[in-house]
């Protein structure tokens, strides 16, 4: 065998090689013609659908991530005004109980200042109360003697 022998096989080799390249070249080719279309339209259609679905979800997730954070700012305000009037509940009940003995005090000043002879406008000016409350505990105190002593002199 002569290197021409060989250099012509070798060509000839190469050349149904590329021959070979060429027909699977055509077949593909004429197979991708045929289903290219079909294939797609389809994977087209379907890739539309799925990116509608999609972005369904996602408007459904945002409007249901947006009532979540309302709600959320709902409770939080909710959660705000309670403390604020569980505050307000137990200052009025501080009040109420020093209210109690600052009511008792001013009621033995307006009958200490009485008993001293000081006229009703004077000792409401003084205590700063109005006249009408002191005639009120004035009265009251008039009336609770009275009870007490016709209860005393019953029995």
């Amino acid at each position: 065998m002569t290197i021409e022998f060989m250099l012509g096989l070798l060509i000839i080799a190469d050349m149904a090689l590329c021959l070979a390249i060429i027909f699977l070249i055509r077949m593909a080719n004429r197979e991708m013609k045929r289903r290219s279309p079909e294939l797609d339209e389809k994977a087209f259609s379907e890739f539309r659908e799925l990116i509608e679905d999609s972005r369904r979800s996602t408007d459904y997730l945002f409007r249901v991530l947006n009532e979540v954070k309302e709600i959320g700012y709902a409770l939080s305000e909710k959660e705000d005004r309670l403390k604020t009037l569980t505050k307000e509940s137990d200052a009025r009940s501080e009040d109420r109980k020093s209210g109690d003995s600052s009511r008792g005090k001013k009621y033995e000043d307006v009958l200490k200042m009485s008993g001293q002879g000081l006229a009703e406008k004077e000792i409401a000016d003084i205590l700063n109360l109005t006249e009408g409350e002191i005639c009120l505990i004035l009265d009251l105190h008039r009336k609770k003697n009275e009870d007490s002593y016709s209860h005393n002199s019953v029995t």
